[in-house]
Formats: C-alpha cells, sequence, structure tokens
C-alpha cells in the first residue's frame, strides 16, 4: 500500500517538529507503522467483512479536514493543533486491531465473557441473541468477539496509548508495545490526551470543555497549546463523512461476499455514495417586477 505522507495537513503537523516538545517525533516513521498495523485488520478473521480500514481511510480523512476546517481557521490553528489531529486520524480505529494471539486468549478476557453471557441472555435485544444463535459454534464466537471489539475499540486505543489499563479489553500486549514504541516520545500529557481524543469518536461528550480543553499547553510557546475540543469535532466529522464508495470497491464486496446483515448494510449504503463534498456556493439572480 502506497503511503500519502505529502497532505497539507500533515506538511502543517510536521511543523510542530521544530517545537522543543515534538522534535524527536518523526510523523513519517510513524505512519508507516500505522499502515502496516491497519493492514492487518480482518486477517485472522474479526472483521474480514467489513468496510476499508486501512491507511486508505486514514488519507481520505486527512483529505476531507481540507474542506471541513475552513481557512479562516488554519492560521488560527497552531502546528501543535494540526499534529494532534494528524495522530488522532493516524490512530482512531487501531483499536480494531485484533491479532491471532488475542483471539486465541479471548476466553482469559473477563469484559468478554460477560459481554457473551449478556448477549446469549437477551440483554442487547432477542433480535440480536437469535441471530447469534443461528450462526454455527465457530462463526458465532468469531462475531462475538467482532461485535465485543466493535463496541470497546475506541477504548482500547485509548488504553493502548497511554500504556495501560487495557488487559480487561483483550489480550492486546504486542500491539500496545508497538505504540509504546511509536509514542514515547511525545510529553506524557500530549499522549494523555491524543488518547483522550481518539476515543472520542466513539462518545457523545464533545461538549465537555473540563474534558477537551479549549487551550491546553504542553510547553512555554504558544504554538504547543491545542484546542482539544475543536480537534475532537475535526476527528468525529471527518470520519462520519467518509462513507463514499472507496472504502467498499466493488470487486472486494464479489470477494468477501459479505454474510453478516450488518456489513451488508454498511457495504450496500457506502458504494451507492460517489463524494461527499461542501455544498457548492451560488448566487440567486432576483429579477425586479
Amino acid at each position: 500500500m502506497e503511503i500519502n505522507t505529502q497532505s497539507r495537513d500533515e506538511v502543517r503537523a510536521k511543523q510542530a517538529l521544530s517545537l522543543p516538545s515534538f522534535n524527536s517525533l518523526n510523523l513519517d516513521n510513524i505512519k508507516s507503522k500505522v499502515s502496516s498495523l491497519l493492514s492487518h485488520i480482518g486477517r485472522t478473521g474479526v472483521f474480514s467483512e467489513y468496510t476499508k480500514h486501512d491507511i486508505s481511510h486514514i488519507d481520505k480523512m486527512l483529505d476531507l479536514l481540507d474542506w471541513i476546517i475552513p481557512e479562516s481557521n488554519h492560521d488560527k490553528m497552531t502546528p501543535a493543533d494540526w499534529l494532534m489531529a494528524v495522530l488522532s486520524i493516524y490512530f482512531h480505529d487501531l483499536g480494531m486491531l485484533v491479532t491471532r494471539d488475542e483471539y486465541n486468549n479471548r476466553g482469559n478476557i473477563s469484559e468478554y465473557q460477560t459481554f457473551k453471557e449478556a448477549t446469549l441472555n437477551g440483554k442487547y435485544g432477542l433480535d440480536f441473541k437469535s441471530k447469534v444463535e443461528s450462526l454455527g459454534a465457530d462463526v458465532a464466537e468469531i462475531f462475538l468477539y467482532q461485535e465485543f471489539v466493535r463496541k470497546t475499540h475506541a477504548e482500547r486505543i485509548k488504553h493502548w496509548i497511554i500504556g495501560k489499563g487495557y488487559d480487561h479489553l483483550g489480550d492486546s500486549r504486542t500491539v500496545a508495545n508497538e505504540l509504546a514504541s511509536m509514542l514515547n516520545e511525545l510529553p506524557p500529557a500530549f499522549r494523555k490526551d491524543l488518547a483522550l481524543i481518539c476515543e472520542s469518536h466513539h462518545l457523545n461528550d464533545l461538549d465537555d470543555v473540563s474534558k477537551y480543553k479549549i487551550n491546553q499547553a504542553y510547553g512555554s510557546k504558544h504554538t504547543e497549546n491545542v484546542n482539544l475540543q475543536y480537534t475532537a469535532v475535526v476527528l468525529r466529522t471527518a470520519d462520519l463523512l467518509h462513507i463514499t464508495s472507496d472504502r467498499t470497491p466493488s470487486i472486494e464486496f464479489l470477494l468477501i461476499n459479505p454474510t453478516d446483515p450488518f456489513s451488508q448494510t454498511e457495504w450496500y449504503k457506502q458504494m451507492a455514495v460517489s463524494q461527499v463534498r461542501p455544498k457548492s456556493k451560488y448566487v440567486e439572480n432576483v429579477l425586479d417586477k
């Protein structure tokens, strides 16, 4: 997979690398490693029928920032703002990665066992329970773990970035250690807030400015400050708007042939959308009568 590291937003983010707080970071190296990790989503059978969550999804979200963030805000954003926005886009979906070792060790994960038991007891609806019961035992087990990870993937990436507290969400030490090696040059406070931003794309608390501070400082310079609330809104917006057909190529639909109704709905919905773009400006002529 060719990696595009030259989006305008990434160029702006790289300006932060000259600042004292971020000058040990290698953004190109981080993106290369993220691309490799994302390419493994679905390879173990978990999320094998889902729409694309690889590096192409990241690049399309970065392209969307060109018009999601109005030009009037470009000069108002600091290099650290751009860095936070770009890194949050890189990492936000990585919690969907399930290694073979993690899946094999799922029986030791208490929260998964609780989720599985609740599902089979009808807590999440009788239709959902019936769907699971209609699957063969092996397929049902993959589906259940997939749904558990889908439900918790934003929380998973938060804990992986922070580097602790993830054991109850899956045996994901290998991936968490890889993230630690990528991000250990970041200031601890920035890393913690990056984790919160990544988790925020599945939460409903973006109005909480005590959590998403609008002027969070990571160094002595103004250019090292970040508006966390704005970054969280930008991430959520870009993620929601990438619903186009490039995430669901028809040849892959035929090859994968998804049987999961949720996957089928997402594939058909996104295959129907060729482009999401801002509404064109127009001037309405008013004729005097």
